[in-house]
């Protein structure tokens, strides 16, 4: 009996939030402050967030330099989490083996039922826990991006390059294995005698699954866990743009307005895998192989569109972006089993507000006016984000905020960052966290 190298998610777990496309690749302050920006933004990210702010507030004789903003932020649902732990705690296939292995060998009736029993406990909690498995989605989101910013109110521009990669895996459990795990457990649990397990053999009920697969052939026990059809959906997106943002203050209809326009190159690089059990279960196969084989790249021209204003002597900032004017809908590469999907990046709107408050505070809120749907699997997302920063001293700002999942009452993440200010060099750092979702980000500036 071979020994089962690999479960059937580690390498998924380990190379692999609840995310839709994402509007931004992880700003630290931003992520600090319930994901907000598009009213709030600091110079130096204002192009990936809203470019009209490039020509707001009183920071116009600067130049804010971001290298690097790094983040990385990971989705799991708990109850999948559960699921999986307890496959890798109980050793549920590595269980199965010993079983089959005890009741090929055992001397007498009771070593045998004992065996039988260690194999419908684990084949029944293998078939529980793939079950909770099946369908749900796991994501981990990386981004990055580094920005050099120069606002003006008569012409503000700023450079950026930034890449945002989203991985998503989803365990496809079949029907036919729910069948074939419960049709050993239903032979077995008739089995309590040696003189059963012969006669078994030529019984009616010794086949198992879809395809009616034998479960003793000439003595021996055939193992379930290799007969297995299930798969798992591993595909993932890295959009990598190269943008200028440029703004302008204006009049409109009496009242001063800031425009601004990113026009952007685009890179839509798409993986896409479908391994199955066996596959993965298989020392010699290598999901970053395949991965890698499949990789596909597009690309495209884009823009992103904003206008922002302010009220009450410059202390209210108004904002609204729309993001990827042009809608653009990619193909992935074939997988080895010949599937491939569809995925879409799509136009993105979001309003935002914030309020430069007395005693150093900054609040802001964020709204997304579209429903964002994720690129290949979960749930759309409308958030709505709210966030707070105290700089004490202009040495030390200390951040908070809350975001909601408004097509999801059960999606809400706290959030939480810290920035130091030393001389002209700022250095942030954030963090989020909810139920099924954990992230991170880390920012070093300059501004002069």
């Amino acid at each position: 009996m071979i020994k089962h190298k690999t479960l059937l998610l580690p390498s998924l777990f380990i190379s692999a939030s609840l995310w839709a496309q994402p509007f931004a690749p992880m700003d630290t302050r931003s992520m600090a402050m319930g994901d907000t920006g598009v009213g709030s933004a600091r110079p130096g990210a204002a192009g990936l967030f809203n470019p009209a702010l490039l020509s707001i507030g009183d920071e116009t004789d600067h130049v804010h330099i971001i290298v690097p903003n790094l983040g990385i932020g990971v989705f799991a649902d708990p109850d999948a989490l559960d699921a999986y732990n307890d496959i890798e705690d109980e050793e549920y296939l590595d269980e199965i083996d010993d079983a089959i292995v005890a009741m090929e060998n055992a001397l007498t009736d009771a070593q045998l039922v004992s065996a039988k029993n260690d194999f419908t406990n684990n084949a029944r909690g293998l078939n529980n826990s793939l079950g909770d498995l099946s369908e749900q989605p796991f994501r981990i989101n990386a981004a990055a991006f580094a920005a050099i910013s120069a606002p003006r109110k008569n012409l503000g521009l700023s450079a950026f390059a930034s890449a945002n990669a989203t991985l998503e895996t989803s365990p496809r459990v079949s029907r036919c294995d729910d069948e074939l795990l419960e049709d050993y457990i239903r032979f077995f649990e008739g089995i309590n005698s040696q003189a059963d397990l012969i006669a078994a053999e030529a019984s009616p009920n010794n086949q198992a699954g879809c395809d009616n697969n034998p479960i003793i052939t000439l003595g021996d026990i055939n193992d379930p866990t290799d007969d297995l059809t299930s798969d798992v959906l591993v595909a993932g997106v890295t959009i990598t743009e190269v943008g200028v943002a440029l703004s302008k203050e204006i009049k409109l209809f009496g009242r001063t307005v800031a425009m601004g326009v990113t026009p952007k190159l685009q890179t839509v690089t798409s993986y896409y895998a479908v391994p199955s059990v066996q596959d993965l279960d298989n020392e010699d196969y290598d999901l970053a192989d395949e991965l890698e084989d499949s990789e596909k790249d597009d690309n495209d021209v884009n823009l992103d569109l904003g206008i922002a204003t302010t009220f009450l002597d410059d202390r209210i900032t108004v904002g609204l972006v729309v993001k990827n004017l042009i809608s653009n809908q990619y193909d992935t590469s074939e997988s080895a089993a010949g599937e491939s999907l569809s995925y879409d990046v799509d136009t993105q709107a979001r309003l935002g507000v914030a309020w430069d408050a007395p005693l150093g505070l900054t609040v802001a809120a964020d709204l997304d006016l579209t429903k964002n749907q994720p690129f290949f699997l979960g749930e759309d997302t409308q958030f709505l984000g709210a966030g707070v920063e105290w700089d004490v001293a202009n040495l030390v700002r200390l951040r908070g905020g809350v975001r909601s999942n408004l097509a999801d009452s059960d999606d809400q993440m706290l959030t939480a960052g810290v920035g130091f200010n030393i001389i002209a060099v700022h250095f942030d750092l954030a963090a989020q966290f909810s139920d099924n979702n954990v992230g991170g980000a880390f920012q070093l500036g300059v501004d002069f």
